[in-house]
């Protein structure tokens, strides 16, 4: 029976369901209801994979619970997953949103498919205005190209002048730039052509006819001033420019023996490109450059010259560096490091001919010289604007002390005037009898069978000490410092001690004289000081220099006197890892005082030496332990 109403179940489940273009939250409903006929659904999972694919793993989960899939072949990506005690519906819907799949359900079979792209919406071309404009009125033509296909540039003359301009066919497809404003319709046609290459002429019908420049005759070469597959140079030598096959702003120059003047006229024929010299560069170089930009060009061949250039809009400013026009001022700030350090840092070849000043509140310097000299300091100026790296320093300081005092002995005399009995019984035994006491004892022992002792003097007395005293002192200091990468950090704690000094001074008068006496009071310190200086490497260890120096008190020789100290100091270069704590090693301080008076003789017997003498007996430990601990931060 059970059976045929799971098979009714299936026949009415047997349709497709599919949720992957629909929503997570749907997916769950779907499986859900699936696993009320699909037991294997609600089965627990316990796995754990890692190199195998996404389809190989659906499959072994689907083998394992013994569940119906068709899993496609595209589903290689590579699963490392962990699962306890997960059921297979939340594996499923796991894999689902984790690797973007769709799910289809066909009866009793769950098919996993690779959901596909998305096609991206066409994007519509929208083509670059060209900027040309003319005046009917006098026929001035005004031109503003950037690379424009010379093809919608004569389409753009047309339209707007009403003249036909016709090219030839091999140079449809050339790309021109030229800038002039306003001038008569055929001298902007023949600067036009000049600038790209081209020759522009004027038929009888009147249309415009653009064609390509003929180029020079090529030969064989030598050094001797003949052409080598180029132009002859005005000097004799040789020059090749070409423009890129891949960029079309890029050219390959070869120069040999050639005048500055003459590749920069070529390289800017070639490229389209404007300029104007205030005075042209001096002499002649040999050169070899490929794909360079004009700009580019012109900082190789003027580099170590007198010669620079400034770009204003669309052309270039050729001239001397102390040209009115050509020097240049800029702010160069800095994003990491203070203006007021690194300016020291600049070498003096940097800033020859450069005007420099501070400024500060923007952390940068304000520049003016030429364009190469200040292209040449801000690289500098990049190079060594670095994030310094800030070291925080962890130093736990643990002191430990441990003391103990032992005080015993008998002592006995004879003072002045009689002696009161007093002292502690308990816990420690200090107490001084008197004779009235000692007389009440000796009282009591007589009589007892032969002893019979006679009575002390009424100033005699009898002090007995039995003492001990033990002590334990842990101290436990944390202190935590920054510093910047090569500074110093310092740490100081102490104690201060004040002692009294006495300035004694004599003062004449008629009678001889009188002595004044002025008491202060003085203070001294012992410190416990740990000075740090962190240096971070590139794989960011950190050397440290540090230096130690402990005081100690002990004492004074008199009451009034400054306090007896005592000082250790040591000093360590290490390297640790970011983030590694080490042991600097322990300061150690033992002391063991054992003393004592006594009876000669007597006083080194056994068990009679605890009548015949008094013994102090003192012990000290103390060790100074300091954990260091940097920590890099950016």
């Amino acid at each position: 029976m059970k059976t045929i109403v799971h098979i009714l179940f299936l026949l009415l489940f047997s349709y497709t369901i599919s949720w992957g273009q629909g929503s997570y939250e749907e997916a769950e409903k779907q499986l859900k209801e699936l696993s009320t006929l699909q037991p294997g659904l609600n089965e627990k999972v316990q796995v754990s994979v890692a190199g195998i694919t996404l389809s190989d793993f659906i499959s072994a989960i689907a083998l394992e619970h013994n569940l119906n899939v068709s899993v496609d072949d595209e589903l290689d990506n590579m699963v490392v997953n962990n699962f306890y005690d997960a059921l297979v519906k939340d594996v499923f819907l796991f894999l689902i949103k984790k690797y973007d799949l769709n799910c289809e359900v066909t009866g009793s079979i769950i098919a996993f498919k690779k959901k596909p792209e998305e096609q991206p919406e066409p994007v519509v071309y929208v083509p670059k205005p060209i900027k040309v404009s003319y005046k009917s009125d006098n026929q001035f033509l005004s031109l503003d190209l950037k690379k424009d296909s010379l093809y919608r540039v004569a389409e753009a003359i047309t339209k707007e002048s009403g003249k036909n301009v016709v090219l030839a066919p091999d140079v449809r497809d050339k790309l021109v730039s030229v800038y002039i404003e306003n001038r008569p319709f055929e001298q902007v046609m023949d600067m036009m052509a000049k600038a790209n290459g081209l020759v522009s002429s004027l038929d009888e019908n009147g249309f415009y006819f653009l064609e390509a420049a003929a180029k020079p005759t090529k030969g064989n070469t030598t050094k001797n001033g003949k052409n080598r597959n180029g132009k002859n140079g005005k000097g004799g030598g040789e020059l090749f420019i070409r423009l890129s096959e891949s960029e079309n702003d890029k050219i390959s120059v070869e120069a040999y023996d050639v005048a500055i003047s003459e590749i920069i006229e070529g390289a800017a024929s070639e490229l389209g490109e404007h300029y104007f010299m205030y005075d042209v560069p001096e002499g002649n170089t040999n050169l070899k450059v490929e794909n360079v930009d004009f700009m580019e060009l012109l900082a190789h061949i003027m580099n170590g010259t007198d010669f620079t250039f400034k770009k204003v809009d669309n052309y270039y400013l050729i001239g001397n560096r102390i040209t009115e026009g050509l020097r240049a001022t800029e702010l160069i700030q800095l994003e990491n490091r203070s203006i007021e350090t690194v300016k020291d840092l600049i070498p003096q070849e940097l800033v020859k001919d450069i005007e420099i000043k501070e400024f500060v509140e923007l952390n940068g310097l304000i520049v003016s010289g030429s364009y190469l000299k200040i292209e040449e300091l801000r690289v500098f100026l990049q190079s060594v604007d670095q994030v310094v790296p800030m070291v925080q320093i962890d130093i736990i300081i643990v002191f430990s002390q441990k003391s103990s005092q032992l005080e015993t002995g008998i002592k006995t005399g004879v003072s002045d005037q009689p002696v009161a009995t007093q002292g502690d019984i308990f816990p420690g035994l200090d107490l001084t009898m008197g004779a009235e006491s000692i007389n009440g004892l000796i009282s009591a022992f007589n009589g007892f069978g032969i002893i019979n002792i006679g009575a002390v003097t009424p100033n005699f007395y009898a002090s007995l000490k039995l003492l001990e005293s033990n002590s334990v002192i842990d101290i436990k200091s944390t202190p935590k410092i920054s510093t910047l990468n090569g500074h110093e950090a310092t740490f100081s704690v102490g104690e201060t001690s004040y002692y009294q000094q006495e300035n004694v001074s004599i003062q004449p008068n008629i009678s001889g004289g009188s002595v004044l006496s002025n008491r202060t009071w003085l203070p001294t310190q012992a410190n416990l000081d740990i000075t740090v200086k962190p240096y971070v490497s590139a794989d960011e260890s950190v050397t440290l220099q540090i230096k130690v120096n402990q005081d100690d008190f002990n004492g004074k020789v008199d009451p009034a006197a400054p306090p007896n100290k005592t000082t250790q100091t040591f000093e360590s270069l290490i390297r640790v890892k970011n983030g590694e704590t080490i042991l600097m090693g322990g300061l150690d301080k033992d002391s063991d005082e054992d003393s004592g008076t006594g009876t000669p003789v007597l006083s080194r017997i056994p068990i009679l030496k605890w009548f015949f003498s008094s013994r102090d007996k003192d012990k000290e430990k103390s060790k100074l332990h300091i954990f260091i601990k940097p920590t890099i931060t950016y």
